[in-house]
């Protein structure tokens, strides 16, 4: 049969390929299947967990009010998640930072099979469409676009102070990408804000590596600031700030 097929016009190739892949109890079938109603849907209950667990933390100990900040958008999951999982609570501005433009020059420091310039780029008119049809009023969406060394600047910063950040996402995968992130947040913080890093484990858990690397960096030059672990899970790491210099 392999010896017949591979004779076959292409149009049919596509075509057996397809059907066999659609039939559950072929080898190909059932893959699919299983990453689609297992291994994916873990990796999404995974993520609503933490966020649920933001919002139940938020709602115990309220007040804590202020902005949602997510850096590293790509195709709007998170935000949207984010959405579902606070707006009956709580009444938050929603900020998006991201180039659009996919993933900065990789430099040595960041160096990985799967990363490459430009990669995980997302259209921002595309990102706003996928988050209002999801049920937010555009007015509670701000984008900011551009590379984060490039933006995060004294003068947005002015734009959104005095109020306070009650969420910090950071999912930027990139150690290059997380330092101007940590260097322009504290600013924003307060007790009760839970900052999230969504590629804790990237680079295979290397702490000197990636967000972990910045992570290390930024605690030690802000003592002054206090963190208690949050909720964790095979992804991601979530902090508490419990103390503000």
């Amino acid at each position: 049969m392999k010896k017949i097929f591979q004779y076959l016009p292409d149009a049919i190739k596509t075509v057996a390929r397809t059907s066999r892949a659609n039939i559950p109890w072929t080898k190909i079938g059932g893959q699919r299947r299983w990453v689609s109603e297992t291994y994916s849907k873990f990796g999404l209950e995974e993520r609503r967990r933490i966020f649920l667990s933001i919002a139940r933390f938020h709602h115990i100990n309220r007040p804590v009010p202020g902005y949602y900040f997510e850096f590293g958008c790509n195709e709007a999951n998170t935000m949207r998640m984010a959405w579902d999982s606070f707006h009956y609570l709580f009444d938050r501005q929603y900020v998006g930072f991201d180039s659009f433009a996919g993933l900065p020059a990789i430099t040595e420091i960041d160096k990985q099979e799967i990363w490459e310039k430009g990669k995980l780029a997302y259209d921002e008119q595309l990102f706003i469409n996928q988050v209002i049809s999801n049920g937010m009023p555009r007015e509670k969406l701000i984008t900011v676009k551009g590379f984060y060394e490039d933006t995060l600047t004294d003068e947005l910063a002015a734009k959104f102070v005095p109020q306070k950040a009650s969420v910090v996402y950071i999912d930027c995968d990139l150690y290059t990408s997380t330092v101007p992130i940590l260097k322009w947040i504290p600013q924003f913080l307060q007790v009760g804000t839970v900052i999230v890093f969504d590629d804790w484990n990237c680079f295979k858990g290397d702490p000197s590596r990636g967000e972990r690397r910045a992570w290390h960096e930024f605690s030690k030059e802000h003592s002054d600031i206090g963190f208690e672990p949050f909720v964790s899970t095979g992804e991601a790491q979530s902090f508490i700030c419990i103390r503000v210099g």
